[in-house]
């Protein structure tokens, strides 16, 4: 059986908030969108974290 882990959770929602605000650097310094790939990837994986963690109350 797999447990929670808080500090697995911090390292990888610091992973995310890198990934988005590179993502927001680059696409800011450089104009190009190619950057939004890593800003609306961080999001999807926040999603997934956020789904996994809070998730919907169960029944």
């Amino acid at each position: 059986m797999l447990s929670f882990s808080w500090g697995a959770f911090v390292v990888y929602l610091a992973a995310l908030c890198l990934m988005v605000l590179g993502g927001l650097w680059g696409l800011f310094e450089s104009g190009h969108p190619a950057f939004l790939a890593p800003i609306l990837l961080g999001l999807f994986f926040f999603y997934l974290c956020w789904e996994a963690v809070v998730g919907p109350p169960e029944a």
